[in-house]
């Protein structure tokens, strides 16, 4: 009975879930990055994923991506490096070009000195608590 149960419960879960962006800070070999990953229902066919990083006040440092996500999978993901980028609040969304659907995050980039390293704010604006480090 469970082995029905479960799929079951599975397929239901998935018609009511919602697309999501979140974004975190990673240290890779101390070098810090901003990675954003998208996350979406399970399709059959291809979708292209734009996604696009607004800065708070450098429109030179603004870049916009377009990913292809394959069929069957339900995720991808775009990174900056922390250095250079400017310090205040980011918009990142992502588009997703079959659906038209459009979904933003916000995050507030601090400097990265030992003093504030453990209470760097990246938010998400829907829980609106600080994301960690990892």
């Amino acid at each position: 009975m469970t082995k029905f149960f479960i799929p079951l419960l599975m397929f239901t879960l998935s018609l009511f879930a919602k697309d999501a962006l979140k974004c975190e800070v990673v240290n890779e070999d101390e070098i810090y990055k901003i990675k954003c990953t998208y996350l979406t229902t399970k399709k059959s066919h291809d979708r292209n994923i734009s996604i696009a990083w607004t800065s708070p006040s450098t429109p030179q440092d603004d870049r916009f991506k377009t990913i292809l996500l394959p069929a069957e999978n339900i995720s991808v993901y775009d990174y900056r490096y922390f250095d250079g980028r400017a310090d205040g609040s980011w918009v990142i969304s992502a588009t997703d070009a079959s659906t038209g659907e459009v979904t933003t995050t916000e995050f507030v980039k601090a400097d990265l000195s030992e003093s504030n390293i453990s209470s760097l704010l990246c938010k998400d604006p829907s829980l609106g608590q600080p994301l960690p480090v990892k």
